[in-house]
């Protein structure tokens, strides 16, 4: 009986072990074919044009060496047309571009965040968006210390050209007192 209760329950296991392993290669096989399918830029994926990230990496990678004026009239020519404000974004990202140009890229982006797929939006946002953000805010920061510090040094001038008439005044009176000293011990004398 024992013997027989072995057998069944080795049986049990075998057969559940054998099933496990299938489960997990079903779960594998789809995270694989997941991975597999090539990602479209865009939320509709009825876009033909420009759909695979592989070419709007290539696109930004081969722009990054233009310089700021060439990438300028490059936007110039471009539409409206979802792709084209994709590529403006992409040629507003160099370090040489002006901050309202950037600024102006910011809302670009903001503008075409939902027709992009949802991978695509969180890169768009990890890899431009948010560094753009954080140099623009820098670039503010920097502009309004520079403000600041024209402002003060102004001051600063005034205070000193103002010292300058109270030291010179002073001067004066000192030298007014001086003589009407002097004055006072000629009359003594």
């Amino acid at each position: 009986m024992k013997s027989k209760l072995l057998v069944v329950f080795s049986s049990l296991i075998v057969f559940n072990s054998c099933e496990l392993p299938k489960s997990f290669k079903t779960s594998k096989t789809s995270h694989e074919v997941l991975k597999s399918e090539p990602a479209c830029v865009w939320n509709n994926a009825s876009q033909e044009n420009f759909c695979e990230i592989e070419y709007w990496l290539r696109f930004w990678y081969e722009i990054e060496g233009i310089a700021w004026l060439e990438r300028k009239k490059q936007i110039d020519t471009l539409s409206e047309q979802d792709d084209d404000v994709l590529k403006k974004i992409l040629l507003s990202q160099g370090k040489s571009t002006p901050y309202q140009d950037r600024l102006r890229a910011q809302g670009w982006v903001e503008s075409i965040l939902p027709k992009l797929s949802q991978h695509m939006r969180r890169f768009i946002l990890i890899a431009l968006y948010q560094p753009s953000q954080d140099l623009l805010e820098r670039e503010s920061a920097l502009v309004t210390l520079s403000k600041i510090n024209t402002q003060q040094s102004f001051k600063i001038k005034e205070q000193q050209i103002l010292l300058k008439k109270q030291q010179s005044q002073i001067d004066q009176l000192l030298n007014i007192e001086t003589s009407i000293i002097q004055g006072i011990e000629k009359d003594k004398q």
